[in-house]
């Protein structure tokens, strides 16, 4: 994974055994001598005014000093933490690394920022934060001994990243409350790195379907169009002259029109499937079922009501590839396509159950499966452009698609794409 190491900020904290022996020097250094100069002066106090003896002027002077004591090193140790930059109550140390945070421009940003200051913070040597899943690397401040204590980062109880620090000797109570602040910001990052691939997918699916458009006008319709035109104007020049040659060029009219009709079906064909609006998403799946093969069943669960369009064409596609790799590599006998609309409630309380961990829009989900009874997924297609494909395509639905073997032998797509809070 690659590393990224802040830029240079001035002076960083010092290494943890030296910072930690001058403070402890200076807090009982300064201790020794407020503690002594009460200790000396009440006792010439005592006996002087009192013209007591010596040890009645000690013990004097010891109850005294030792009420001040615990007050004294308590100020002392505030004292020598400001003037070295230590913070020692986490939840200080919290919000300062949450207004920190939120001056970064990008939550990448902010990660290199939050390094630094977790390091100065924990007085450590070295401090690394990692992102599970967000394609930022290693942020490291400082330098990782051979052993560095690894603290999981957890957001709503999945985990997110790890940070990583070395000589540091903090309390667990800090340690857990930056860990909490992290977490968020790793979520932060994860989630800005999957915007961004979204982005950069959804521009190169438009661009090539923008240079599928213009190669098939271009090269398909287009020169028909043309050669209609050209034959039209030869009819017309032919009428007074050779009648008898136009009927065989409205005859090439004719067949150059169904060519031209051919290829703008094709284009509509390419933009949206038109089984979809003429049979319904369960009519295409049962048009995709009696194609030769294995027998295909379609269990439809429950109306199906209004789909919006982008969830049928995902789920329509999807079945297809699912039923393509199933005619050609499972080697089964029978596959059931089963297709299930589920309510908002129904998904929200499986959500907080624990159900692979989704979160689903308000609108509840459609949810589909194609399970076959064949040999399983081969080896070779387990990272072919098919299962790709079927993947982002849920993706692009903001769903999810998971291939994997079938209890009973056979393989098991199961597809859970949500329908949003608004109706097409």
């Amino acid at each position: 994974m690659a590393v990224t190491t802040p830029p240079a900020r001035g002076p960083g904290p010092r290494p943890s055994g030296v910072h930690l022996v001058l403070n402890r020097a200076l807090v009982y250094g300064g201790l020794a001598v407020v503690t002594g100069g009460i200790y000396s002066g009440l006792t010439w106090l005592v006996t002087t005014l009192a013209g007591s003896q010596d040890a009645v002027a000690g013990l004097v002077a010891a109850l005294a000093a030792g009420a001040v004591f615990h007050p004294a090193r308590l100020r002392l140790q505030r004292v020598v933490d400001r003037l070295l930059r230590v913070e020692r109550d986490p939840y200080r140390v919290a919000d300062r690394l949450s207004r920190t945070l939120q001056e970064a421009v990008d939550p990448a940003e902010g990660l290199v920022t939050a390094a630094a200051l977790v390091r100065q913070a924990l007085r450590a040597d070295g401090v690394a934060v990692e992102v599970h899943g967000g394609h930022t690397g290693v942020v490291l401040d400082g330098e990782l001994g051979d052993r560095p204590v690894e603290t999981p980062l957890v957001w709503h109880g999945e985990p997110v990243g790890r940070l990583l620090s070395s000589g540091s000797g903090t309390s667990p109570d800090l340690l857990d409350a930056l860990a909490r602040h992290l977490a968020e910001l790793a979520h932060a990052v994860r989630l800005t790195a999957d915007v961004r691939r979204s982005r950069e997918r959804i521009l190169t699916t438009r661009e090539e379907e923008r240079r599928r458009l213009r190669r098939d006008l271009h090269d398909g319709l287009g020169p028909t169009l043309a050669s209609l035109a050209m034959t039209v104007d030869e009819a017309r020049l032919r009428l007074e002259r050779d009648p008898e040659a136009v009927e065989g060029l409205l005859i090439r009219v004719r067949d150059q029109m169904g060519a031209a009709i051919v290829d703008v079906r094709d284009l509509v064909y390419g933009l949206r499937p038109p089984a979809l609006d003429d049979l319904g998403l369960v009519g295409s799946l049962r048009a995709l079922a009696d194609a030769p093969g294995p027998r295909v069943d379609i269990a439809v669960v429950g109306p199906l009501g209004d789909v919006p369009a982008a969830v049928e064409v995902a789920a329509y596609r999807i079945a297809q590839e699912a039923l393509t790799n199933v005619r050609r590599h499972a080697q089964a006998t029978t596959a059931l396509v089963r297709v299930e609309l589920v309510q908002a409630e129904t998904v929200q309380a499986e959500t907080e159950g624990g159900a692979a961990g989704r979160r689903a829009a308000g609108g509840g989900e459609l949810r589909l499966s194609v399970a076959d009874d064949g040999i399983g997924l081969p080896e070779r297609v387990r990272g072919g452009v098919g299962l790709v494909s079927m993947r982002e395509r849920a993706a692009e639905a903001s769903g999810s698609c998971t291939v994997g073997p079938r209890p009973g032998g056979g393989t098991e797509v199961i597809v859970h794409l949500p329908l949003g809070t608004e109706k097409p």
